[in-house]
């Protein structure tokens, strides 16, 4: 990792929120988010490099007792240093912290093996998901931002199959 990482949660700044959407629309495999959802997140947590932005992801809370850690994004010059990995583990400590169940869903190479070496059980079929998941992808999938990315996004080469990985801390995982 670099020198001085720090993850910060707080909310985006214009400038950041502007250059995480640009990251996403470069990726395949990232629908994205709109500049307003991006403005509006308050669980955010954001990692600087010597004092540099250098990434960010999203703890997305829904149904009553899921957190989605979403919206994984290292900015190209700071790639393979490790700050990836801190900012999952932070979005994954503060939901355990919160006693939240755990979504999170990538078809990213990077992310799919962060995935696999933590504690989630991975599902390769959505289908097969808790009915709060299946519908919480549902409700998210429904947008105008995200139907036209999907269609801007059709053509380009995507790195492979979603997985989807899920953790109950909960006793009550389907809410």
């Amino acid at each position: 990792m670099a020198e001085s990482v720090v993850i910060r949660k707080q909310s985006f700044s214009r400038a950041e929120a502007d250059i995480i959407q640009s990251e996403i629309r470069k990726s395949p495999d990232i629908t994205g988010y709109s500049l307003r959802e991006l403005l509006g997140f308050e669980s955010v947590f954001k990692a600087y490099s010597d004092g540099e932005f250098a990434g960010a992801c999203i703890n997305f809370d829904f149904g009553e007792r899921w957190t989605e850690l979403s919206g994984f994004v290292v900015l190209p010059k700071f790639r393979g240093q490790g700050i990836g990995r801190a900012l999952y583990q932070t979005a994954w400590e503060d939901a355990v912290n919160r006693k939240r169940n755990i979504y999170v869903v990538s078809r990213h190479p990077a992310m799919q093996k962060i995935m696999c070496r933590s504690d989630l059980k991975i599902i390769a079929e959505f289908r097969k998901l808790p009915r709060a998941i299946r519908l919480h992808s549902l409700r998210f999938a429904i947008s105008w931002y995200r139907l036209l990315e999907a269609i801007r996004k059709w053509p380009m080469k995507k790195s492979g199959k979603f997985i989807f990985g899920i953790k109950q801390i909960t006793n009550n995982p389907t809410s």
